[in-house]
């Protein structure tokens, strides 16, 4: 069963019937909300033998939502499209339109920590988003106030990216300058259900939920794929590890001088391009999540003659999808339930 966007919908209302699916689907429900950014991370799991469809599908407001089940938990799936504006947006839409418990997202991401491996599945206890920035002119320094800092919109606490730092090709000079200078990393300014309208507060690091996050050590023995094909392998058995930080940011990352610089400063393990969205929408929610992500390339500190992504991102995607189903069947466990 689909039922296409109408014009009224395109200009904000829902339509009666789209409002009768989702009332019909809400009485199914409560649902674990499952994220994915992009068609190629959604088709393994459309495809996976635990996930069982149903024939209901509401499309709205550019989105998707698929229902059905997983290990006997009722699911709702949605695509939100590439970087942090359609995740959020999605995310929101998905919670603001049905009666969702908890939210898993899922998918691929760039490694950026050393001790870690393409093919392995990371499960971050913390996430930002570290592309928020005040940019600050030239000639001033750490010591010197940002604008607007006083009033509160601003901050030196987090840290900063001084770009002279990696300034190449200097000879004869112990220091030098830049005129892009320096980089300050700022937290978020969120409006949670918890809190009073219009009272801004502010958070950089975003937990997840910490029972959701205690169940996910049950699947560090998962066995997951390590080949693409009869030649291709990796290197080394892919696995699932627990993680202090992953990062988000609408940009590629695809630069080890970087990729080390946000490791050394902030200790992240996956890099991407959405999941600190969702994990914001969700904080001022107040609705449980967790992030599955598993690694499809180096975020730029492997060789300069590698090209990761394009070779491992469906192998990424389909232990990104097992963990995943795991990690549902786990919370369908009585276990669980009773903890």
């Amino acid at each position: 069963m689909a039922l296409l966007i109408t014009l009224e919908e395109a200009n904000g209302a829902i339509s009666g019937k789209t409002r009768k699916l989702i009332d019909m689907a809400n009485k199914k429900g409560p649902y674990l909300g499952l994220v994915i950014p992009n068609l190629f991370e959604m088709n393994p799991l459309l495809q996976h033998p635990s996930y069982k469809p149903s024939d209901l599908t509401i499309d709205y407001a550019g989105r998707r939502f698929r229902f059905g089940h997983i290990d006997n938990q009722p699911v709702v799936l949605v695509m939100t499209g590439l970087a942090m504006l359609n995740a959020g947006v999605t995310t929101q839409l998905l919670l603001a339109l049905f009666d969702v418990k908890g939210v898993v997202h899922y998918g691929i991401a760039g490694n950026a920590n050393p001790s870690l491996n393409i093919g392995d599945v990371a499960i971050p206890q913390y996430w930002a988003h570290t592309a928020l920035w005040n940019w600050q002119r030239y000639g001033d320094g750490p010591e010197n106030e940002l604008p607007l800092e006083v009033n509160g919109d601003y901050t030196r606490d987090i840290g900063y990216l001084k770009i002279a730092q990696y300034t190449v090709n200097v000879t004869k000079c112990n220091s030098h300058n830049n005129l892009l200078n320096n980089i300050w990393y700022q937290p978020e300014e969120v409006f949670p259900v918890f809190g009073t309208p219009e009272d801004r507060q502010h958070i950089f690091w975003v937990p997840v939920d910490p029972l959701y996050y205690k169940t996910a050590k049950k699947l560090e023995g998962l066995k997951l794929e390590g080949c693409l094909n009869a030649t291709t392998c990796l290197s080394h058995p892919p696995k699932v590890t627990r993680v202090h930080r992953g990062t988000s940011a609408s940009i590629y990352l695809d630069n080890a001088a970087y990729r080390s610089s946000i490791y050394n400063k902030f200790d992240v393990s996956p890099v991407e391009m959405e999941s600190a969205a969702v994990a914001l929408i969700c904080y001022q929610q107040n609705v449980p999540y967790i992030v599955i992500r598993a690694l499809s390339d180096m975020a730029g500190g492997g060789t300069s003659e590698s090209n990761e992504a394009s070779t491992f991102i469906t192998l990424a995607a389909t232990n990104s999808v097992e963990v995943t189903v795991q990690f549902i069947k786990q919370l369908s466990s009585k276990k669980y339930q009773d903890a």
